[in-house]
């Protein structure tokens, strides 16, 4: 098998330069490298890999290359869902609201999305898209505390922490003195790290639910350089968040690397506390709170473990599960009774459990990891929205993915340790793990190599495809722990999609839209959003038992017009309802793994649930069937979908990237709940 070209580049990362090329070395097919793309190899690709920072990917190549020449991108063209935190909010937000029993319901903090420039927008926001937080604010819990996130930003960019709305407004003032004074100090915490942003270049932000249990240990236990451990008196709890390096390869294979990082606050944790600083605004310490460390680089490595070190470490988070270990006290017995020694034992595992970390313990954390990751990859794929995460083929990624430990100490707990899903980074900052771990990423690099890139240029029945080809979801191999495996069907190679990746929108918008698709093999989901009605029969009543709503979506920015049913679908002006349009009332896509022969041929029936089976119509209260029979290109990008259900009308307008998935001429289902 002949060998195959690699563009390596990394100019402002060193580290990750040495260790993309060192993967590569002992592979088989030999690799032959180069730091840049000729015009030669752009012009007529062939057997090349692309290996490097995102900006330096050509990513029309990824995207409009004959497949037959088999180039393999080190980046998605396309992952917003995943990577900006406000989309990843949205993505999840959707997915529950179709999966109320995903572990993503107890896995991710409360959050919500706002944008907005200037802070005398934030009463109006209060009133409405903040309307459920503004709620939970005025009740004045004393442990309830929200964190602010740009939208963004990383390495702890604008990261703040407030309790009232006063101080949430008080924050956006102070970006805005921020943005008018560039040379201002305000915004720079104790050790002098600047963390204000710019409100007029970061419109969007998120607010999530500040953890206020978090797993509290101290790093000092693991201690570096041979180093004696402290005494048990001297022990101060640290918060800390975990670093998940996570790969996703093709459409779709997803994997955790299971050497995970703990990266703990500079100082003890104490619970989040508001002081008036300079002229009265209130001044929160956020050391306590910050664990990244890009903005505790002159710690170096003193705050950086693997998971696995912290086992055998002591738990000082969770009032009595934190008391000093001592000897279990011995059972009452009557005179002469013998003692139980498997009653004694179980009550010293009991207690040394809730002691200390336990190697159970951190398997349990990585296998919650596991699952979390599948399902949000599964959220960000399902999105009807495809262009803001679009598996490819012949692309990988790797992910950094940011975890908070909660510690729940209550006897009806239903788990002691849960883990909660903060953010997802492209191109993590892996410089800053530190000389001494840098062999978890050579290890990890190398992983990569052999998993995603290896078998992607080696022959059919190669040693290299039967690895991978009998990798199983759950199975771990090279450190890998295999989390999703999902086959999504793409066209990511068409003349329309390739248009609009590279932004060039011609006159053939409206031919692309009639006759191109983009579907998954994960959801017969065309589209899905929440409506706001704006009005109902606002040109008068034409038939006794139907009306048209018009209504508008916040999350998509979509226009809706819709006939309905009024005996069977009562609703209001100014109500909300959940819409989707779907292909299929069968749960599972034409094909997929563990669909029958019975089952495929139910897909396009009425009742696919008629024998047993629930459909997607049991999530919804209203349902109607019917057909896309016109698209209209408006202005810009906007363009109308129509369909009609027997007679009963439909438009959906705003951005074609919403309605790629709908196809002129398919029939179609439309779901409605309130």
């Amino acid at each position: 098998m002949d060998g195959f070209t690699a563009f390596v580049s990394w100019p402002s990362a060193p580290l990750t330069n040495r260790l993309v090329l060192d993967a590569l070395r002992p592979l088989t097919p030999t690799p032959t490298v180069r730091d840049f793309l000729s015009k030669d190899t752009v012009s007529s690709p062939v057997r090349l890999l692309q290996w490097a920072t995102y900006d330096a990917l050509d990513h029309d190549l990824t995207c409009s290359h004959d497949p037959a020449s088999r180039v393999l991108s080190s980046s998605y063209v396309i992952r917003k869902a995943l990577i900006r935190k406000h989309y990843l909010s949205r993505c999840i937000h959707n997915y529950l609201t179709k999966h109320p029993d995903s572990v993503l319901t107890r896995s991710v903090p409360w959050t919500w999305e706002l944008e907005l420039s200037f802070a005398d927008e934030l009463d109006e926001l209060w009133s409405d898209d903040l309307y459920d937080l503004s709620e939970q604010v005025e009740k004045g819990d004393p442990s309830k505390w929200w964190i602010l996130k740009p939208g963004m930003a990383d390495r702890g960019m604008g990261l703040r922490l407030f309790h009232t709305k006063e101080d949430l407004e008080a924050i956006f003032q102070e970006f805005e003195q921020d943005d008018s004074d560039e040379d201002d100090e305000e915004g720079r915490g104790e050790e002098g790290h600047d963390t204000a942003v710019v409100t007029s270049q970061l419109r969007h932000f998120v607010i999530q639910e500040y953890i206020s249990n978090p797993l509290l240990l101290d790093p000092a236990e693991a201690p570096l350089d041979d180093a004696l451990k402290p005494a048990r008196s001297d022990l101060r709890g640290h918060k800390f968040h975990l670093r998940v390096y996570c790969v996703a390869f093709g459409a779709i294979k997803v994997y955790v690397y299971e050497r995970i990082l703990a990266l703990f606050s500079a100082v003890p944790y104490v619970p989040p506390k508001s002081v008036d600083g300079e002229q009265g605004t209130p001044s929160i310490d956020l050391a306590p709170h910050l664990t990244n460390t890009s903005l505790q680089t002159e710690r170096g490595e003193a705050g950086v473990r693997l998971l696995d070190e912290l086992v055998g470490c002591h738990i000082l988070s969770g009032g009595p599960s934190a008391a000093p270990p001592r000897q279990p006290q011995r059972p009452p017995r009557a005179m002469g009774q013998a003692l139980d020694p498997e009653a004694i034992n179980a009550a010293r595992k009991s207690h040394a459990r809730h002691a200390t970390l336990t190697k159970e313990d951190v398997e349990d954390l990585k296998g919650q990891i596991s699952n979390v990751l599948a399902e949000t990859f599964k959220a960000a794929i399902e999105m009807s929205v495809h262009f803001q995460c679009q598996p490819l083929p012949n692309a990988f990624e790797l992910f950094g993915v940011d975890f908070v430990v909660a510690h729940d100490s209550s006897p009806g707990a239903l788990r002691k340790f849960q883990v909660k899903l903060l953010e997802v980074n492209s191109e993590p900052a892996i410089e800053l793990t530190g000389p001494r771990l840098t062999w978890i990423l050579e290890d990890l690099f190398k992983g990569i190599a052999k998993t995603c890139v290896e078998p992607y240029f080696s022959a059919e029945g190669s040693p290299a495809h039967a690895v991978t080809d009998a990798w199983k979801v759950g199975e771990t191999k090279q450190e890998l722990r295999m989390c999703l495996d999902q086959q999504i069907r793409s066209a990511c190679r068409s003349a329309f999609v390739q248009d609009c990746q590279m932004g060039r929108f011609g006159k053939s918008l409206n031919t692309a839209l009639a006759t191109s698709k983009m579907s998954t093999n994960t959801s017969n989901i065309l589209f899905d959003d929440i409506f706001s009605i704006t009005d109902i029969d606002k040109e008068g009543k034409k038939f006794d038992r139907v009306s048209r709503l018009y209504a508008h979506s916040k999350n998509y920015d979509m226009d809706l017009t819709l006939d309905y049913n009024t005996e069977l679908f009562p609703i209001q002006s100014g109500q909300s309802i959940a819409l989707a349009l779907a292909s299929s009332l069968s749960r599972n896509p034409q094909g997929a793994a563990g669909t029958t022969e019975d089952e495929d041929k139910d897909r396009d029936v009425w009742r696919p649930d008629a024998k047993g089976r629930r459909g997607l119509d049991d999530d919804y209260e209203y349902v109607m069937y019917g057909k896309v029979y016109r698209f209209d290109s408006g202005s810009g990008e906007v363009v109308t979908a129509y369909a009609s259900f027997g007679g009963l009308l439909m438009s959906l307008t705003g951005s074609f990237r919403h309605l790629t998935s709908i196809v002129l001429g398919d029939p179609v289902f439309i779901l409605l709940r309130r």
